[in-house]
C-alpha cells in the first residue's frame, strides 16, 4: 500500500473513532433514560449520568441560579439603575395615557385579568378585608388612647365648669323655647285638653261631677296656656332645668367612656363602636360605584397631578420594591423552587434545555473529538512508517 494511502486510511479511521467515541460519551450522558437489567444485574453506566444524578443537579442548579444567577444584590442593582428607572417611567405614562382615554370600568379592566366568578370572589373578599381593617383600625385606636377607661372630659375640648354652665344654659333655653311653640302648637292645645280632661275625671266625688257639669275644657286650656308660658319664661324654671343638664354633664363628664357607651347601649364600648362603623360603612356600595367607575373617567381629569406626581411615587415604589426584595427572595426560597422545578421536569425536557444551552459546545466536542483522532492517526502512521 502506498504510504499516503495507509495514512489517509490511518487518519480517517483515527478521526472517525474519535468523534464516535466523543458522540457517544455525550449521548450516554442522557441515555438510557432507565436502568437496563439483564440476569438479575444492572447494565454498568444505565442509566445514563444526567438521569441518575437528575435530583443532584436540581439542587446544584438551585444554588447556583440563587447564589450566581437570580440573587437579591443583582435584583437591587438593577433597580437602581437609571435606564431601568427611565423604562419604568416610561412604561408607565404610557399606560396612564392609554387609561386616560379608556372607556372601559374598573370592573370591565378587572374581567381582562380574571374570570367573573373570580372577580365576584375577589370583590367579597375586598369587602370583608375592608371591615376586618376597620375593626382592627377601631380597636387601635380604642386600646391605643385607652378609651376604655379615659373620662369624657378628657376627650371633650375645652371641657370646664364654666362650659359645661355655658352648654346647660343654651340646652336650657332651647328646650324652653321648643316646650313653649309646642305649647302653642294645635298639638300642644290637644294635649293641654287631654291633660284637663284627665284632671277633671280624676277629681272624683262630687266636685269631680260638678267639674265635669260646668266646667268647659276649652275654656280651661285657654286659661292654663298664658301661665304656663309665663312659667316656661320664668327664671326660675330656667335655672332648675339648667341645674338639671348641668348636673347631668358633670355626671357623664366623669365617666369613661367605655361605661358610659355601656350604659347607653347594653353592650361593651368597642363592640358597639365595630358594630357602629360596620353597619355606617356601605363598603359594598363603594366597591360597586367604583366597579362601574369608567377608568377614563377617574384617571383623565387628574392627569396632569398624576404625572407631576409620578416621579416622587416612582422613587417611593422602587426604593420599597428594592428594600423589599432580600425579604421576599428568603421568603420565596429560590434554590428550593428551582430544585422542585427541576426535579418535575420529565428527563426529556431536562435534555432539551441542557442541549438548548450547551449543544454548540457539545458539538464542537464532537468535532474535536474527530480532529484529535485525525492527529493521532497522523503521528501513528508517521511512527509506523519510520519503524518499517
Amino acid at each position: 500500500m502506498q504510504n499516503w494511502l495507509f495514512i489517509l486510511v490511518n487518519v480517517c479511521v483515527a478521526a472517525f473513532v474519535g468523534g464516535v467515541t466523543n458522540h457517544f460519551a455525550i449521548k450516554m450522558l442522557f441515555h438510557p433514560r432507565e436502568e437496563k437489567i439483564i440476569l438479575g444485574r444492572r447494565v454498568p453506566f444505565t442509566p445514563g449520568l444526567i438521569p441518575k444524578r437528575k435530583d443532584e443537579i436540581a439542587e446544584s442548579l438551585g444554588h447556583v441560579v440563587s447564589d450566581y444567577l437570580v440573587t437579591s444584590e443583582g435584583l437591587q442593582d438593577l433597580i437602581r439603575r437609571p435606564v431601568f428607572r427611565s423604562k419604568m417611567e416610561e412604561s408607565l405614562r404610557r399606560k396612564l395615557e392609554e387609561w386616560g382615554d379608556s372607556e372601559l370600568s374598573f370592573g370591565d379592566l378587572a374581567l381582562k385579568v380574571w374570570s367573573p366568578q373570580q372577580w365576584e370572589q375577589m370583590k367579597v373578599r375586598a369587602e370583608q378585608l375592608a371591615r376586618e381593617l376597620t375593626a382592627r383600625g377601631a380597636a387601635a385606636i380604642w386600646h391605643g388612647y385607652g378609651l376604655q377607661s379615659k373620662p369624657l372630659k378628657e376627650l371633650v375640648p375645652g371641657w370646664s365648669e364654666e362650659t359645661i354652665q355655658g352648654w346647660s344654659e343654651a340646652a336650657a333655653d332651647t328646650v324652653l323655647k321648643e316646650l313653649k311653640h309646642t305649647l302653642l302648637s294645635a298639638k300642644g292645645q290637644l294635649m293641654l285638653s287631654d291633660v284637663a280632661s284627665s284632671l277633671i275625671d280624676k277629681a272624683g266625688g262630687f266636685l269631680g261631677t260638678m267639674a265635669s257639669i260646668f266646667v268647659d275644657e276649652d275654656k280651661l286650656v285657654q286659661k292654663m296656656t298664658p301661665v304656663l308660658i309665663q312659667q316656661l319664661e320664668g327664671e326660675k324654671v330656667r335655672k332648675t332645668i339648667s341645674d338639671i343638664i348641668s348636673g347631668k354633664l358633670s355626671q357623664y363628664g366623669e365617666m369613661p367612656i367605655g361605661d358610659l357607651i355601656e350604659h347607653a347601649s347594653d353592650e361593651p364600648g368597642l363592640a358597639w363602636l365595630t358594630r357602629t362603623l360596620d353597619d355606617k360603612l356601605p363598603w359594598s356600595k363603594w366597591i360597586q360605584r367604583i366597579e362601574l367607575l369608567r377608568v377614563g373617567e377617574a384617571i383623565g381629569p387628574r392627569m396632569p397631578a398624576i404625572e407631576a406626581a409620578l416621579p416622587g411615587m416612582l422613587d417611593k415604589g422602587l426604593g420599597f420594591l428594592e428594600r423589599s426584595i432580600p425579604g421576599a427572595m428568603k421568603a420565596v426560597n429560590l434554590p428550593q423552587l428551582v430544585q422542585e422545578q427541576v426535579e418535575k421536569f420529565p428527563i426529556e425536557r431536562l435534555e432539551e434545555v441542557i442541549l438548548s444551552v450547551s449543544g454548540r459546545e457539545f458539538r464542537a466536542i464532537t468535532w474535536l473529538g474527530v480532529l484529535l483522532g485525525g492527529i493521532i492517526g497522523l503521528f501513528q502512521s508517521l511512527l509506523t512508517m519510520l519503524w518499517r
